[in-house]
């Protein structure tokens, strides 16, 4: 976040609750006891309507994206591996136009081990890691390195924290790859349709 964007948050929670705000571990900011008359009128502030952050809308339409957490990834930090934030929310997206969620579904992505994005305390984590694909090199086929990512499954907060374990490893993140693992996974455990 940056100062001038420090700033607009500070001057919305002046406007709208009463010089409050929070931050929480999942990188969300919250507004407290913004008056329900005053709900429409904070979502329309133009800080909002960028296109730079996303307000998700309720759970049902967006089961997603409203639990979306990314750290800066590749594009900002030097030991990230792997780009983190756009390609985070382009899957939600896709994931969210072809799959019904019958209850939200936290994805956390990671570009690398220290784990900023805190993949292991999600219902799915996703962490940056080396992966392999079989590509034409020379008129051979080779393996070669590509971005990847390691997925893990389970992870909770709150009152019975748990570690997610690893579900599969060096999934190329290209969504060729991550596309039909990440749909298979929301089938198979989150009761997606």
């Amino acid at each position: 976040i940056l100062p001038d964007e420090a700033r607009a948050l500070a001057d919305i929670a002046d406007k709208y609750s009463a010089g409050e705000l929070r931050l929480t571990v999942e990188q969300n900011v919250i507004f407290p006891n913004v008056a329900n008359d005053q709900v429409e009128a904070l979502l329309k502030e133009p800080f909002f309507n960028t296109g730079k952050y996303v307000i998700p809308g309720n759970a049902i339409d967006s089961p997603l994206s409203r639990g979306l957490v990314s750290c800066t990834g590749a594009q900002f930090c030097g030991i990230a591996l792997i780009e983190t934030k756009n390609r985070a929310m382009e899957l939600s997206k896709k994931l969210e136009e072809k799959l019904k969620l019958p209850a939200p579904v936290r994805i956390h992505w990671t570009g690398c081990p220290n784990s900023c994005g805190q993949a292991q305390i999600a219902d799915i984590g996703l962490m940056g890691a080396p992966a392999r694909i079989e590509k034409e090199v020379d008129g051979k086929m080779k393996k070669v390195a590509v971005e990847g990512v390691n997925i893990f499954l389970g992870g909770k907060v709150g009152e019975d924290p748990f570690l997610g374990e690893v579900y599969k490893k060096g999934i190329p993140a290209d969504f060729e790859y991550l596309m039909p693992v990440m749909e298979e996974i929301l089938k198979e455990k989150f009761g997606a349709v």
